[in-house]
C-alpha cells in the first residue's frame, strides 16, 4: 500500500507546541513503521505531510527508504481556516502522489480530494460544549460534518465516542470503528528520586500534592477543580497530623485559563495552586510519580491518556464519570460526577487519609493501563486501511 499521513499535528514542543492529536500521531506513524521495518522488505510506502514547525529530530526518526516527507506552512492560516486551507496547500499534492490511502490523524482533509481517506474524529467536546471553546475553533469545527460524511472511514478512540459521532452525526456504525490509543512504556518506569528532586525544584512544588495533566481549558473543569481542593484541605485540615497538601495544575494554558487563576485568587490558594505551563516528555516521569493522587474532572473526554499514564507509574485516579472515562479505566479509578465538588472533595479526602484503597486503586491502575499498547493500535489501524481498499 502507498499510504500518505498527515502528520501536521506533531509540531514542535519546544516552543510549547504539542497536544494530544500530535504525540498520537507520532506514535502511531512511529509504530507503523516498525511494523513495517520487522519484514525484510517492508510492506508499505507511507507519504508523510508535516507542518514546517517540526523539529528536525522528529523528521529523521521517519527517515526510511520506504518514507517520503513533505513540509508545508500550515500554521499562519490553517488556525482560521483548516479546511480551505488544506486544500490550497496539499490537494494537489496529494493528487500528484498517487496514494492508495489517505488518512489524517487530526480530523481534517481537503475536500477535493478523490481518492481513498480515512479520519480520526476526537474532537467531539466542541460539539457538544461549544460555549467552551473560543470562536476561532469553533468556526473550524463547521467543516467537521462534511469531513466526516466525506471520509470512507472514521477512526475514534472509545466506543463511547464512536456511538457520540453515529448519534450526533447521523454516520452508520459500520463506517466508524473505536482504536484505543497506547500508553507508552516509559510510564511504567520509576525515576529516582534526585529526578524527582530536580522536578519539584523546577516548578517550586513544596510538599504533598494532588495533580491534575492536561490543556488548561473550560472543557476540562478547573476552576471547579480549584474549588474542590479548596474543600479537600478544609476537611483535611480538622484531621491531625495531615500534611500539607498543593494543587498542581500541569499543562500547556489554553483558553480563558486565567478563570483559574481567577478562582485559586478567590479562594486564597494562589501559593498553594501550581499552574505549571507546559511540561516536556523527559519532566513527566517525575511529576507523575510523586503525586498523591491525579485528579482528573473534564466534562468531556475521549479516551484518557493522562489518567492512565497516571496508573501506570503507580498514581491512583479519581475522575469524571463520563462514559469514555468509565469504559477506558474501568474499576481502576473513582468516578464522580464533574458537576458534583462537594462528592469530589469527599472522594479526595478519603483517599488521603485511606492507604487500603490508595493501594487498590494503584493496583488495579496498573493492571488496566498495561491493556493498551501502540502496537495494538497501529496493528488495529492498518486494519482499517486494508478494510476500506478491500484487501
Amino acid at each position: 500500500m502507498r499510504i500518505g499521513i498527515d502528520a501536521s499535528t506533531i509540531l514542535n514542543p519546544e516552543i510549547g507546541e504539542a497536544a494530544g492529536k500530535g504525540h498520537y500521531t507520532f506514535m502511531l506513524i512511529r509504530h507503523l513503521l516498525k511494523m513495517d521495518a520487522d519484514f525484510k522488505n517492508g510492506k508499505n510506502e507511507y507519504v508523510l505531510f508535516f507542518d514546517n514547525r517540526v523539529r528536525k529530530k522528529d523528521i529523521e526518526r521517519f527517515k526510511m527508504k520506504s518514507v517520503k516527507i513533505h513540509h508545508f506552512p500550515f500554521a499562519s492560516h490553517r488556525r482560521y481556516l483548516p479546511g480551505i486551507y488544506s486544500e490550497v496547500l496539499i490537494s494537489g499534492t496529494l493528487m500528484r502522489e498517487k496514494l492508495d490511502i489517505l488518512h489524517s490523524p487530526g480530523g481534517f482533509i481537503p475536500l477535493t480530494y478523490r481518492g481513498k481517506t480515512i479520519v480520526t474524529e476526537s474532537n467531539l467536546a466542541i460539539h457538544k460544549f461549544s460555549d467552551m471553546f473560543p470562536r476561532y475553533q469553533r468556526l473550524s469545527a463547521v467543516f467537521t460534518r462534511a469531513i466526516l460524511k466525506k471520509a470512507d472511514f472514521i477512526i475514534t478512540g472509545s466506543q463511547a465516542s464512536k456511538s457520540d459521532i453515529g448519534d450526533f452525526f447521523g454516520l452508520p456504525g459500520s463506517k466508524i470503528k473505536s482504536i484505543y490509543k497506547g500508553i507508552d512504556q516509559r510510564f511504567f518506569n520509576k525515576v529516582e528520586q534526585k529526578e524527582i528532586l530536580r522536578v519539584r525544584q523546577k516548578y517550586k512544588i513544596r510538599g504533598r500534592y494532588f495533580l491534575f495533566l492536561s490543556t488548561i481549558k473550560p472543557i476540562n473543569n478547573l476552576s471547579r477543580l480549584v474549588e474542590i481542593f479548596a474543600g479537600a484541605r478544609r476537611e483535611l485540615a480538622k484531621q491531625e497530623n495531615q500534611p500539607h497538601y498543593q494543587l498542581v495544575l500541569a499543562g500547556k494554558e489554553g483558553w480563558l485559563s486565567d478563570e483559574v487563576e481567577e478562582m485559586t485568587q478567590a479562594f486564597r490558594l494562589a501559593k498553594d495552586v501550581i499552574l505549571t505551563g507546559y511540561i516536556p516528555p523527559e519532566d513527566l516521569n517525575g511529576l507523575y510519580q510523586d503525586a498523591d493522587l491525579f485528579l482528573f474532572p473534564p466534562f468531556y473526554e475521549e479516551f484518557g491518556s493522562p489518567a492512565l499514564e497516571a496508573m501506570a507509574i503507580g498514581v491512583p485516579v479519581i475522575a469524571s464519570k463520563t462514559p469514555a472515562l468509565i469504559e477506558t479505566l474501568g474499576d481502576a479509578a473513582m468516578f464522580i460526577e464533574p458537576e458534583d465538588a462537594q462528592k469530589w472533595a469527599r472522594a479526595v479526602v478519603e483517599l488521603a487519609q485511606n492507604e487500603g484503597k490508595r493501594n487498590d486503586l494503584i493496583r488495579l491502575g496498573l493492571i488496566q493501563a498495561r491493556k493498551y499498547t501502540w502496537e495494538k493500535t497501529a496493528e488495529e489501524t492498518l486494519k482499517v486501511y486494508r478494510k476500506v481498499l478491500g484487501i
